[in-house]
């Protein structure tokens, strides 16, 4: 009886070794496909930051002026927008996700609970961040104004992983 350990070498298949062209050509490929798959999931991180935030002020524009009928025709989620993206835009740094991001690639993490709460973690610190040194800051950690950075993180740091991440 023969067993697969006693074959010769000649029928056994080798699989040959990648030159070093293949190599960094691969590698490159890679990074510019995390770069891509990033700027996906920032993006579609920024559409739902922006409508939740949207949506949020707009309910409190219509709490601040009951009786404006340009905000119950449909008025409110617009200017809505157009506040919120006045007042976060010129906050929003994209460091802390790129650093998250960086982080899992060097690592080779391929777990999506690292990006999902990453993504959390890195939209959260930039109302942090921004947040004047005058202001009650538990005040802010605690308001919905940070629930919407966190879960817009989340959903970015899930595109991440469904794009990037899972093959790290």
């Amino acid at each position: 009886m023969v067993s697969n350990t006693d074959s010769a070498p000649e029928a056994q298949a080798h699989k040959p070794r990648p030159t070093l062209a293949a190599v960094i050509f691969g590698t490159v490929l890679r990074l510019l496909w995390a770069a891509t798959a990033f700027c996906l999931a920032a993006g579609v991180a920024l559409v739902v930051l922006y409508l939740l935030g949207a949506l949020w002020v707009g309910n409190e524009l219509r709490a601040a002026a009951p009786h404006e009928p340009a905000l119950h025709h449909g008025g409110a989620p617009f200017f809505g927008m157009l506040l919120f993206a006045s007042t976060v835009t010129p906050a929003l740094t994209a460091l802390p996700a790129i650093a998250v991001a960086m982080v899992g690639e060097i690592l080779r993490i391929r777990s999506w609970i690292y990006y999902v709460l990453a993504g959390g973690v890195s939209l959260a610190a930039i109302p942090l961040l921004v947040t004047p040194s005058s202001a009650d800051l538990p005040a802010v950690a605690t308001s919905q104004y940070m629930t919407i950075f966190v879960a817009a993180g989340f959903v970015g740091g899930f595109i991440y992983w469904l794009f990037a991440g899972r093959r790290a």
